[in-house]
């Protein structure tokens, strides 16, 4: 067996990512996905299990590091001295550092260059890095955030599509029919979406279907993904102007959403040019799991509360 460097984990609201890092020279080859993190559950619970199941798959006898960016962490990573003492017994693991998932985004897009970067996937995340430091933006959660993320978008149609079946304004024909195509009966889906293990992907997921109506002409559907395109552009003014940057400012989209940006964009553009000049989209270096993995190589201190470090 190679020697084994250790693991790299990027938990969502839909799945985990995983890499083992120093075990072969195809990342490929490297990388798993698991089940992600659902709301209302212990983050540092999930670690410890994907860890056991990727040992085991890969016939991992020791790992010397773990790096973990997870969302439900809400920019503020508890205590991790339980957890990182039974990676140690279990596993052999010196060193454990998590991070919110906002730190390590924008460590995967920007590195140490100062900007913005917003994951947009389920929920919605963003964090500027500029002259006063690290400014985290949203990322709270549906109940009361994540505003134009896809769990947003799929609940905003959906509400549409019932709003349709109901005789009520503000409704989308063309999204009931999508409704139902996908999920059956309208009549049975709020008991069928109760039922549901994960509700919040299941919602999310219906946000592909509003892009779709959206691109074929629907004007509900269009409005909706120009509403998300403007709370985008929101997240990135605030994380801007906290983080001590008021003009120039490039700026990065990850996640799902970005495969929309032709929705989006009439909702961000006057937003962002109206409050910051000079700002600019660019395209991001990395990934969110490239950023786990620089999570082993930068000062913890840097971004305060928002990353834990322990070395055993």
């Amino acid at each position: 067996m190679s020697e084994v460097v250790g693991l790299a984990i990027d938990i969502g609201q839909t799945q985990a990512r995983v890499r083992v890092l120093g075990a072969g020279p195809r990342a490929s080859e490297r990388e798993h996905e698991v089940s992600g993190f659902a709301y209302g559950g212990d983050v540092l619970a999930v670690i410890p299990s994907i860890v056991d199941d990727v040992a085991r798959v890969r016939g991992l006898d020791r790992i010397d590091a773990v790096a973990v960016g997870s969302t439900g962490l809400y920019g503020r990573v508890p205590a991790i001295d339980g957890m990182a003492e039974r990676l140690h017994r279990d596993h052999g693991v010196r060193r454990t550092i998590v991070a919110d998932d906002a730190v390590t985004a924008y460590l995967g897009a920007r590195g140490d260059a100062h900007g913005v970067v917003v994951a947009a996937g389920t929920g919605m995340v963003g964090l500027g890095l500029g002259p006063r430091g690290a400014a985290r933006v949203d990322g709270v959660g549906g109940m009361i955030g994540d505003e134009g993320a896809g769990w947003w978008i799929g609940r905003r149609g959906l509400i549409a599509a019932i709003s349709a079946s109901d005789g009520r304004s503000d409704a989308s024909p063309a999204l009931l029919a999508r409704l139902e195509r996908r999920f059956g009966r309208v009549a049975e889906f709020p008991a069928a979406l109760a039922a549901e293990e994960n509700p919040v992907a299941v919602v999310a997921s219906f946000a592909k279907e509003v892009a779709e109506v959206a691109r074929e002409g629907d004007a509900v559907a269009r409005r909706i993904w120009r509403e998300a395109g403007g709370h985008i552009a929101g997240v990135v003014v605030a994380a801007a102007l906290r983080s001590g940057l008021e003009r120039d400012v490039p700026w990065v989209l990850l996640g799902r959403l970005g495969a929309a940006d032709d929705l989006l964009r009439p909702g961000w553009e006057p937003v962002l040019h109206a409050a910051v000049p000079g700002v600019a989209r660019v395209a991001p270096g990395g990934m969110p799991l490239d950023g786990v993995t620089r999570l082993l190589d930068v000062d913890p201190a840097r971004f305060g509360a928002m990353v834990r470090a322990v070395e055993l």
